[in-house]
C-alpha cells in the first residue's frame, strides 16, 4: 500500500537516512527493494544493478513516533548517485510487501569505496600507452665459425676374409622324441586309484542325509503401521501470512481477526487487524487502537500500552464518522499518559462529536467535565 517517504543526506559522504511514514510495521527484519527507472538493470542487489528484484536488509532500522528510520551506507548511496527518483518497496518477513512509494533522490557526496565508472581494462590500457618504447636491445656478437677440420685420409678397403665352412660332422642330428607310453601308464593308474578310492569313501564312509520336504517360505511380517506424520507447527506469521495470501477482502480479514481474537490467538489478530486497518477499514482500525490504548479492559496480553500510537488510528477511524472512536479518543486525550500529553479541549471536542450522534457513554463523560 502507499506510505510517504523521504531521504537524508548526512555528513558522512555516502551515507543517508530513509524516513518513511504510515507504516505501522515493526523494524526488525525490515527488508528494502529499490528499482530506477534507467536501463534493463533496474533493481538494485548487493552485487550491483540486476534485471531481477533484489531485497536488502539494511545495517539499522529504527522507529521514531509513526517513522520508520532506514540508514543506509555506501553499498546502496554511492549506486544511486546522480539518479533523480527511485522506487521503494518495504517487505515485512513473513507478511510480504507492506508499502510502496516513489522518493526523489537528493544529490550527495560518495565515499568512493563504490566506483560503478571504474573500468580496470581502460585504465590498463592508458597505462601501457603512456610508457615510452624501451630501445631495442643490441644484437649478440656473431659467433667464431669453427676451424675447418682436416681431410680424411681416403679409405682403404680391408682385405678379404678367408670363407669359413662348417663341417656336417660336427652337426647333430634332430632330438629325439620322448617315449609318451610311460606318461599314459601313469595317467591310467592314478585315474583308477582316485576312482577306487572315491567308490569306498561314498560306499563305506559318507552317510545319506535323509530327505526333508521343503517348508513353504513363511510369509513376510505385516508392517507396523506408520502413524500419520504430525504437521510441523507453523509459526503465527507463517498461519497470518497464508491467510492474506489468498487475498481476503477488508470485511473477510475483519472476520477472520475477530474469530482469532475469540481463540485467544491475540498475535493473529492484531496481524491481521493491521493489514485490515491499512486498507481503510474503519473497525479495524478501532479494533487495532485498542491493542495500543492503556484504558483498554482488560488489557491486551503481551502488547506495551502506546497511547500515542492508539490515539493515531483512533484519530483515522474517527475522522472517518465512527462515534466509537471519537468518544475513545476524546477519554484519552482527557487522561494522556503513555507518550501522549492531556490537551482537554481536543478531547472535549472529539466527545461532543460522539455524543451528536447519540454516543450514551460520551454524553455521561462530558457531563462530569467541567463546563
Amino acid at each position: 500500500m502507499p506510505v510517504r517517504a523521504s531521504v537524508q543526506a548526512l555528513p558522512e559522504p555516502g551515507h543517508a537516512i530513509l524516513r518513511v511514514s504510515e507504516l505501522d510495521a515493526a523494524p526488525d527484519g525490515l527488508a528494502l527493494s529499490i528499482q530506477r527507472q534507467q536501463g534493463p538493470d533496474s533493481h538494485l542487489g548487493d552485487d550491483g544493478w540486476r534485471r531481477t528484484e533484489a531485497w536488502l536488509l539494511p545495517g539499522r532500522v529504527e522507529r521514531r513516533r509513526d517513522v520508520l528510520e532506514f540508514h543506509l551506507g555506501p553499498e546502496i548511496c554511492d549506486r544511486l548517485a546522480g539518479i533523480a527518483t527511485v522506487r521503494v518497496r518495504v517487505k515485512e518477513p513473513d507478511i510480504g510487501v507492506v508499502g510502496t512509494t516513489v522518493v526523489a533522490w537528493p544529490a550527495m557526496l560518495t565515499s568512493g569505496a563504490l566506483d560503478p565508472s571504474h573500468r580496470l581494462h581502460d585504465e590498463t590500457v592508458r597505462l601501457h600507452r603512456a610508457t615510452p618504447k624501451a630501445a631495442p636491445a643490441p644484437a649478440p656478437p656473431p659467433e667464431p665459425e669453427p676451424a675447418a677440420e682436416p681431410p680424411a685420409p681416403p679409405f682403404t678397403p680391408p682385405p678379404p676374409r678367408p670363407e669359413l665352412r662348417a663341417s656336417r660332422a660336427l652337426d647333430r642330428g634332430p632330438p629325439e622324441q620322448s617315449s609318451r607310453g610311460g606318461w599314459l601308464v601313469a595317467a591310467l593308474v592314478l585315474v583308477a586309484i582316485a576312482g577306487g578310492g572315491y567308490h569306498v569313501y561314498t560306499t563305506y564312509f559318507q552317510k545319506p542325509e535323509p530327505v526333508v520336504a521343503a517348508a513353504p517360505p513363511a510369509p513376510p511380517p505385516a508392517p507396523a503401521p506408520v502413524p500419520a506424520a504430525s504437521a510441523g507447527a507453523k509459526s503465527v506469521r507463517d498461519i497470518v501470512g497464508e491467510y492474506l495470501a489468498t487475498r481476503p477482502t477488508p470485511e473477510a480479514m475483519l472476520a477472520k481477526a475477530r474469530d482469532f481474537a475469540k481463540a485467544n490467538e491475540m498475535g493473529a489478530a492484531f496481524l491481521v487487524f493491521r493489514r485490515a486497518a491499512e486498507t481503510g477499514n474503519v473497525p479495524a482500525q478501532v479494533e487495532l487502537a485498542a491493542f495500543y490504548d492503556p484504558l483498554t479492559t482488560p488489557a491486551k496480553a503481551g502488547f506495551t500500552p502506546d497511547a500515542a500510537r492508539a490515539a493515531e488510528w483512533y484519530e483515522r477511524a474517527a475522522l472517518a464518522g465512527s462515534a466509537e472512536a471519537q468518544r475513545k479518543l476524546g477519554l484519552l486525550l482527557a487522561k494522556g499518559g503513555a507518550n501522549l500529553a492531556v490537551d482537554a479541549a481536543k478531547a472535549k471536542g472529539w466527545l461532543q462529536q460522539a455524543a451528536a450522534q447519540n454516543d450514551a457513554d460520551a454524553k455521561k463523560v462530558l457531563d462530569t467535565l467541567p463546563k
